[in-house]
């Protein structure tokens, strides 16, 4: 029986996706164009591939730019070389997944596995099944996931963006439209986001806090205010403006902030270490909940 986990793309994610599984039993491999390279960050013991070569492994995650070409390519001579033998992840939450599902010869093996940044932190990973995926395939990934001390969310339809980066980016768009309409800027738009909504958010979530306030008062608020919201189709002329212009954010030195008298990767290193410790007091707040929260409700 196949064995192991084989990322393919040795970028910050990629990485951050090993580092998740390593220390817990499970054999590691990493397909790389430059095995010889340094890769720092990369866990011990971790095997560097060229290729699809040797034994396939039980699971192959793709974790490549999001380019539909790129990773039609990828998965094809992924296919080739260990198809029917492993199941095969993408971690894209922007890409059609069914669309990819429907170009494999073994959609049965596939599913979306999508990782938040950094992917090494975080207790929960979206597990998303196109329509072809095995129920089998599904349990076996949670079942992975589970040996690593990690979470599956099932989400049960394919949807781009899935869940997470759907909500992230309803708030972005809100936030860009107030910065283009010259409403507030991005220091106090972060500013709220982390002094307010967030703290609030990471105990009571988006929707129970609904209850807890009052759903008279937030039915009215939303049909007073959505037709308020931003509801544009295309991203905003400035933020395509600054990848334009070469202002690629912090590795870059410019972005939405100017980060040229600062360390870009010291400064990821302190967030990480600080969502850490809030992550701490978050499972804190999860372990007493029991006996006091609500019972969940299908609508």
């Amino acid at each position: 029986m196949a064995e192991g986990i084989c990322v393919i793309g040795g970028g910050m994610m990629g990485m951050g996706i090993l580092r998740g599984f390593a220390g817990h039993g499970i054999p590691l491999s990493l397909i790389t164009r430059d095995p010889s390279a340094p890769k720092p960050g990369l866990p011990e013991g971790t095997r560097l591939l060229a290729g699809f070569e040797g034994e396939a492994p039980a699971l192959l995650i793709e974790s490549v730019p999001e380019d539909m070409a790129v990773k039609r390519d990828v998965l094809a001579r992924a296919e080739a070389a260990w198809g029917g033998k492993t199941l095969i992840a993408s971690n894209t939450s922007v890409l059609p997944l069914q669309e990819i599902a429907d170009g494999l010869a073994y959609p049965e093996s596939f599913l979306g596995l999508h990782y938040m940044h950094p992917a090494d932190r975080w207790a929960y990973v979206e597990m998303i099944a196109a329509v072809q995926t095995d129920p089998a395939a599904l349990e076996a990934v949670a079942a992975l996931l589970a040996r690593a001390g990690k979470t599956a969310l099932r989400l049960m339809k394919p949807i781009p963006g899935a869940l997470i980066n759907r909500l992230q980016h309803a708030m972005a768009r809100e936030a860009y439209h107030l910065m283009a309409e010259g409403v507030a800027d991005a220091a106090t738009i972060d500013l709220v986001v982390r002094r307010m909504l967030a703290p609030r958010m990471s105990v009571t979530g988006l929707i129970e806090q609904k209850d807890l306030s009052g759903l008279v008062t937030h039915a009215a608020s939303q049909g007073g205010l959505n037709r308020h919201l931003h509801n544009g189709d295309t991203a905003q002329p400035f933020l395509v403006a600054l990848p334009a212009r070469g202002e690629t954010g912090a590795d870059s030195g410019l972005g939405f902030y100017d980060w040229r008298n600062t360390d870009p990767t010291a400064f990821r290193e302190f967030a990480a270490g600080y969502v850490t410790r809030i992550l701490a007091i978050v499972e804190e707040a999860e372990a007493e909940r029991p006996g006091l929260a609500p019972a969940p409700r299908k609508h």
